[in-house]
């Protein structure tokens, strides 16, 4: 296992608006292991905010070429994407009896390029194989599933060196993403102004969710090991116990099990949203 390290961090954690605590200095310390891990690739489980897959949305995908499109001060550019490792994979994924999408150009949004950045100094610094899961358009993977997903990948993977990320959550909840998605075309002046005006809904119907911070604790606990019992509990409920941001954690999910140990987490603070970081 020692060719092996998985990071699992929220994204948006580092933006001079973020809170200044605890989870912001545990990115920095992921941030060092990274570089004296020095991984030949990094394989990215992220999703997306409906700005990259919209026409059609994969329940899984995995990217051959991708840009950053540097929404919410993210970073901007290519990615290098390891386009002939990808195409093996995806032939391995099919053979193992996966339905896995193959995404050509994608442009993706700050789920993937802020903790890429984040992490590695810039999107282009290692090669990056992005792996899109689907969170934001109901419905979803079950947990179980993301972590047999991420299983596979890591036995693909398992003579290189590679370190497994995954970004996303916790528990937060979008009032913006409540409505089905449409697959409309907006511009990104349009999609705030939209996000904007649901938000406001939101806030004046008072239908704004007040969460606890019990899944979160629950979801941590349940990365800490190397169970997979946890996997089918943790999704009940899911957004009336851990709002509908919470589903980005199929990304942990599948990084922890493309890993293949037990995460530790470095901080986790919860208010009206689960941050957290995590590695192994």
């Amino acid at each position: 296992m020692k060719n092996r390290l998985t990071v699992c961090a929220s994204h948006l954690i580092t933006l001079p608006s973020a809170p200044r605590g605890p989870v912001r200095e545990a990115i920095a310390t992921a941030r060092e292991a990274v570089r004296e891990f020095d991984p030949e690739l990094v394989v990215f489980f992220g999703t997306d905010h409906r700005r990259a897959f919209r026409s059609v949305v994969p329940t899984f995908a995995v990217v051959l070429s991708a840009t950053a499109q540097g929404d919410v001060a993210g970073p901007v550019g290519a990615y290098d994407v390891p386009s002939a490792q990808g195409r093996a994979l995806i032939a391995d994924l099919v053979a193992h009896d996966f339905d896995i999408a193959t995404a050509f150009d994608a442009a993706l949004d700050h789920a993937f390029g802020h903790t890429t950045r984040d992490l590695l100094g810039s999107i282009s610094a290692k090669p990056v194989l992005p792996i899109f899961l689907n969170c934001a358009s109901p419905p979803h993977a079950s947990f179980r599933r993301a972590a047999s997903l991420g299983r596979r990948v890591g036995e693909f993977f398992a003579t290189q060196r590679v370190l497994y990320v995954g970004s996303g959550g916790l528990a937060h909840d979008l009032p913006g993403f409540r409505e089905p998605e449409t697959g409309e075309v907006l511009t990104e002046a349009e999609r705030q102004a939209w996000i904007r005006s649901v938000n406001e809904r939101a806030r004046s119907e008072g239908t704004i969710r007040s969460l606890a911070r019990t899944w979160d604790d629950a979801f941590l606990s349940g990365v800490g090991g190397t169970s997979w019992e946890w996997l089918d509990s943790i999704g009940d409920d899911l957004v009336s116990r851990a709002g509908n941001g919470a589903a980005e954690c199929l990304t942990w999910t599948a990084a922890w099990a493309a890993g293949g140990r037990a995460l530790t987490t470095l901080a986790h603070e919860f208010d009206t949203n689960g941050r957290a970081v995590a590695m192994s």
